[in-house]
């Protein structure tokens, strides 16, 4: 009897993965969930380095590495997803100002999943 289950189950879970059933490993997302990588764009004159913390796609709260805008450029700051229709906390610097911090919404409507999604700072 024992063979017999093992055999139903090894069905069903192949079955499963035919179809696109299971979900892939490091996704533990529910299917309306979207997440967004994020570009900064500046209009400063100054080099601007900056960070975030907000909720990732694995629902943890977490900090990003650090980069730096060229003087009127942008920087995507790859390698991290955050959570549409959330906010992220921004942490940016220019020389002139020091370290300042405030959220910005990431919009759910007006983005896709996996897009990059664009913020400004003066």
């Amino acid at each position: 009897m024992r063979t017999v289950r093992r055999k139903v189950v090894m069905a069903m879970l192949a079955t499963a993965a035919a179809v696109g059933g299971l979900a892939a490993p490091g996704t533990a997302s529910a299917a309306s969930d979207k997440f967004v990588t994020l570009r900064v764009c500046s209009g400063s004159t100054e080099t601007v380095k900056f960070f975030f913390v907000g909720e990732n796609q694995y629902g943890d709260w977490i900090g990003s590495q650090f980069w730096e805008i060229a003087p009127k450029g942008c920087t995507t700051a790859s390698g991290y997803w955050w959570k549409a229709g959330q906010s992220v906390e921004f942490h940016h610097r220019k020389p002139s100002t020091g370290w300042r911090w405030e959220p910005r919404l990431i919009s759910y409507n007006d983005t896709k999943d996996k897009a990059v999604y664009d913020l400004w700072i003066g």
